[in-house]
């Protein structure tokens, strides 16, 4: 019986040996890479062996925009109205905590910019009229939006008023807008408005973040689909031969090393107009208007102007 028992416990020390020499000899595990992409990223399957690029090439034959890493869309913090090809207003929106918006006026083309201070803490809206007559609507408290007008190019400025029967984006709510008939409209739904242009009282559009642009007729009570301006950063609009056309200021597009200037039609992919290579174009800092007589372009700091067809663009 003793014999027994020392010769199991012999085998059961022999195993035990053995496990512990299969661990100690065993391979070690395999982990994927922590930088490797996911299924549907940008860059697919597993990690590159250099740091990708910040824009990716597309494939050959394609139009559309390619997508920036680490870029999102935001709603333009620089506006611009021009009013011909001599006048134009241009302003920076400020925000509701802070303030800080800015506002300038060219009456020559854009070779100078005459700052002129400006009556409210932020702008969500500019709008130059004839013989140095127009408005802005801001806010000089949070974000309530007014009207403030001038008939000086500036300055001298008359209000706040409140704002009634207009059109401006709300900046403390970037997925609501004010129209005639609504003062929290939300023509993108969930999402963010990057820009608003309007043609009557009537009409105007909205540019969402997924770039959709959503149309009304009827002072905003009701939107619908306008078009696909994929990688558009700013639009602006106007009635030719009484039809209303929109112009998209669009980045990361193929063949075109700045911004490209695109028509959006329902229905269909936008076509290039022209290719303004300007300097990077960034999220908030492009602004485009398209008035009846010329075309202008803000990108960053630098200031463009075409004549009314928008296919030939001049640095001013």
């Amino acid at each position: 019986m003793k014999r027994g028992l020392i010769t199991a416990g012999l085998i059961a020390f022999l195993l035990l040996d053995i496990v512990l020499v299969y661990w100690a000899l065993r391979p070690p595990p395999v982990t994927p890479a922590a930088d490797a992409a996911p299924t549907g990223s940008s860059t697919g399957g597993a990690a590159p062996t250099t740091p990708p690029t910040s824009t990716p090439p597309t494939s050959p034959g394609t139009t559309g925009p390619t997508e920036t890493a680490n870029v999102r869309p935001r709603p333009v913090g620089i506006l611009l109205v021009g009013l011909d090809s001599d006048v134009a207003w241009r302003a920076t929106t400020g925000t509701c905590k802070d303030g800080g918006a800015t506002l300038s006026i060219t009456r020559d083309g854009g070779s100078s910019w005459n700052e002129v201070e400006s009556p409210a803490r932020t702008i969500s809206r500019v709008q130059p009229l004839t013989g140095g007559t127009g408005f802005i609507v801001g806010a000089n408290r949070g974000c309530d939006e007014n009207e403030f007008t001038t008939d000086d190019d500036g300055a001298t400025w008359v209000g706040p008023r409140p704002l009634v029967g207009g059109w401006a984006r709300k900046l403390d709510q970037p997925n609501e807008i004010v129209s005639p008939k609504d003062g929290s409209s939300r023509p993108c739904g969930d999402q963010n408005v990057l820009d608003l242009s309007r043609t009557s009282a009537e009409q105007a559009e909205a540019l969402c973040a997924d770039g959709s642009v959503k149309v009304t007729n009827d002072s905003g009570a009701t939107w619908s689909e306008s078009g696909e301006a994929e990688g558009a950063l700013a639009f602006s609009n106007r009635l030719e031969n009484g039809v209303l056309t929109t112009y998209a200021a669009r980045a990361g597009v193929e063949g075109c090393d700045g911004v490209q200037v695109a028509k959006v039609v329902s229905g269909k992919e936008p076509t290039e107009v022209a290719c303004v290579e300007s300097t990077t174009p960034n999220p908030g800092s492009v602004a485009i208007s398209a008035s009846p007589e010329a075309g202008w372009l803000i990108v960053g700091d630098e200031a463009w102007v075409s004549g009314a067809d928008l296919t030939a663009w001049e640095k001013a």
